[in-house]
C-alpha cells in the first residue's frame, strides 16, 4: 500500500540481516530512499539498497554521525534482538522513533526477565529449575527431562533437551557457551503442541492479530525439533481468546507498550498454555505476509511509517479467527548439503495463492554442517492462502510435490516435508 506521507524520505536500516530483505520492496513501493548500515560487506541486501555503509552498528557514535551526515529521516531494525537496544538508544539521541524502550526489549533479550514478567501478571510459563552443575544436590533436584537454553540466545542455537544428569551438565555448559552473557536456564520440557501469537499495538490499542499452530519435523532424532509447517488460524484460537488473551494484553499495557509488533511462543498441554519466549520484533515466519492478505495490513510497512513519523497509520481491527486459511512451509534442508539447483520455484511463484517465497540459500551455498536442530536448517519459507480447509491441504500437497532443492549429486537436499495426512487429522476445526 503506497503511503504518500512517507514518500521521498530517507530510511536507514541498522543491521543488514537477510530477514529484512523485504524492506527493499516495501521501501521501493513507497518511494523511500533506503540505506543499509552493517559491518558485513557486499551482502545481497546492501547490493539491492540505494546506499550501503560498512560500519560497526554497535558503535552508536559512528552511526549517529552517519545518520546526520547523510541526512536520514529515520532508522529501523525489526529482526534483530541484539541490535534493537542500540537502535532505541540511537533514536533517543537523534529525536527519532523506535517502538520499544530498552527495558521493554528485555522481554526478548533476557528469557529470565520475560518469565518473571509473565509470572508477575499471572501469565503461565514452564517451571524453571535452579542449576549449579558443581552441586550434586542441585542436579538431583531437577525434574528431568528439561530443556536448557541460553538466556539471551536466538535461532535455536545452544538449546539442548536433557534426559539424564550427565546430559544436563554438558547441555548447560553448551547453552552457557552460546549465550552472549554466559548464562543459561533449565526449564520443564513440554514436547507438546506449540502456538505462536502475534500482537500489534497501535497508539496504545493492543490486539491479538494472529495465532498459528507450529508443526515440527520428526525425521531428526536427539535434537531440538525444527518447525516445518505453520497453520493459521490455530486450533487453540477459541481457548486462547477465552482464557489468555486478556491477561497478556494487560501485561503488555502494564509495561508500557504503545506501538509496534511482537510475538510470543508457547506450548499447549491439556488446553493449558505455557509461554516460553517473546520477540519484541517481527517474527521470522513473516506473519505480515499473512496479515496483508487477511487485513490489508502489512506490519513491516506500518513499522517503516512509524520509524519515519512516529505513527502506525490508520487504525486496523484484526480478526484472529480469520476469514481464510493460511499456511507457511518451512523448507528444512539437510545440514552440509550444497545447493546445486531449485526445481519448480518459478512455477510456484506464479500462483496467485502464493503470498511469498523467501529463499535463504542461493545456488552454490552450503547449508551449515552444524545447523542440525537450529533455524539455520531452514532453506526458505513459502506462504500460501486458501478459501477452504480442503483447498489449503491440496495446495500444500501441490507445493511440496512441485518444489525441490537438489544437491551436487542430483539428490534432494531437503528433509521429508510434513505429512499432509497428519495435517488433515489435526486440522479438525472450521473457520468461524
Amino acid at each position: 500500500m503506497y503511503n504518500k506521507d512517507i514518500a521521498g524520505k530517507r530510511l536507514l536500516l541498522v543491521g543488514g540481516v537477510a530477514s529484512a530483505y523485504d524492506l527493499i520492496q516495501l521501501a521501493g513501493r513507497n518511494h523511500i530512499f533506503l540505506g543499509v548500515a552493517d559491518y558485513n560487506k557486499d551482502t545481497s541486501i546492501k547490493r539491492a539498497a540505494d546506499a550501503a555503509y560498512d560500519i560497526d552498528v554497535t558503535d552508536i557514535d559512528a552511526v549517529e554521525r552517519l545518520y546526520r551526515d547523510e541526512k536520514y529521516d529515520g532508522i529501523i531494525s525489526n529482526f534483530s534482538d541484539m541490535l534493537s537496544p542500540f537502535v532505541t538508544r540511537l533514536a533517543d539521541r537523534i529525536g527519532g522513533f523506535a517502538p520499544y524502550t530498552v527495558e521493554q526489549l528485555r522481554m526478548s533479550t533476557d528469557k529470565e526477565f520475560f518469565k518473571k514478567t509473565c509470572l508477575q501478571y499471572g501469565v503461565s510459563v514452564p517451571e524453571q529449575f535452579e542449576v549449579d552443575v558443581k552441586d550434586e544436590r542441585s542436579l538431583d533436584a531437577v525434574e528431568l527431562p528439561v530443556i536448557v537454553k541460553p538466556v539471551d540466545g536466538s535461532g535455536s542455537k545452544g538449546i539442548v533437551v536433557c534426559h539424564t544428569k550427565e546430559e544436563l551438565v554438558s547441555g548447560y555448559a553448551a547453552a552457557a557457551q552460546a549465550s552472549r552473557s554466559g548464562r543459561a536456564i533449565a526449564e520443564q520440557y513440554l514436547p507438546y503442541d506449540e502456538i505462536n501469537v502475534t500482537y500489534i499495538a497501535q497508539n496504545g490499542d493492543i490486539q491479538l492479530a494472529a495465532i498459528h499452530d507450529r508443526y515440527f519435523n520428526t525425521e531428526q532424532e536427539d535434537v531440538v525439533r525444527v518447525p516445518d509447517m505453520y497453520i493459521y488460524p490455530s486450533r487453540y484460537t477459541d481457548i486462547y481468546l477465552e482464557k489468555y488473551n486478556e491477561p497478556v494484553i494487560h501485561m503488555l499495557k502494564s509495561i508500557g507498550i504503545k506501538n509496534g509488533s511482537l510475538f510470543m511462543q508457547a506450548c499447549v498441554r491439556d488446553n493449558v498454555v505455557y509461554f516460553y519466549e517473546a520477540g519484541m520484533r517481527l517474527n521470522g515466519c513473516k506473519t505480515y505476509d499473512i496479515l496483508e492478505v487477511e487485513n490489508d495490513f502489512n506490519t513491516f510497512e506500518r513499522l517503516i511509517r512509524f520509524a519515519l513519523t512516529g505513527d502506525m497509520g490508520p487504525h486496523c481491527e484484526f480478526t484472529p479467527r480469520m476469514n481464510k486459511w493460511y499456511a507457511t512451509w518451512n523448507v528444512v534442508a539437510n545440514p552440509g548439503a550444497v545447493i546445486k539447483a531449485f526445481r519448480g520455484l518459478e512455477e510456484l511463484q506464479s500462483y496467485p495463492w502464493m503470498t511469498g517465497t523467501k529463499i535463504r540459500y542461493r545456488i552454490g551455498d552450503q547449508v551449515p554442517a552444524d545447523s542440525r536442530g537450529t533455524l539455520l536448517q531452514l532453506l526458505g519459507r513459502f506462504h500460501l492462502w486458501a478459501e477452504t480447509k480442503e483447498q489449503l491441504l491440496e495446495r500444500i500437497d501441490h507445493m511440496q510435490t512441485l518444489f525441490d532443492a537438489v544437491d551436487e549429486e542430483g539428490k534432494s537436499a531437503l528433509l521429508t516435508p510434513h505429512d499432509v495426512e497428519d495435517l488433515r487429522k489435526k486440522i479438525d476445526y472450521d473457520l468461524r
